[in-house]
């Protein structure tokens, strides 16, 4: 298949599927990735799926999509306490009351 060619169906085929004017292949990857980050998978399992050959790749281009870190760590220190038996001393802490 030559270039032009290729081109060719790939405009049809963006037509056919009404997406919009001037999708490029690449949008549909963008899209692909975007999805993966919604749906929570773990980066690792994304930069498998994406074919990045380091997790520093697909951070580095998707990282403004994954969830404010901070925010995660808030919510999920907080679903802790609200729910589990915390200890009310660390064990690890070495002491007592």
């Amino acid at each position: 298949m030559q270039r032009n060619s290729f081109g060719d169906r790939w405009r049809l085929a963006v037509a056919q599927a009404k997406l919009p004017v001037g999708t490029r292949l690449h949008d549909l990857r963008h899209f692909y990735a975007s999805a993966l980050i919604s749906a929570g998978l773990n980066p690792m399992v994304i930069q498998a799926l994406l074919g990045h050959a380091t997790i520093g790749e697909t951070v580095g281009t998707y990282g403004h999509l994954f969830p404010n870190a901070d925010e995660l760590g808030r919510g999920a220190v907080g679903a802790l306490l609200a729910t589990a038996d915390v200890p009310s001393v660390c064990p690890h802490a070495g002491g007592g009351r």
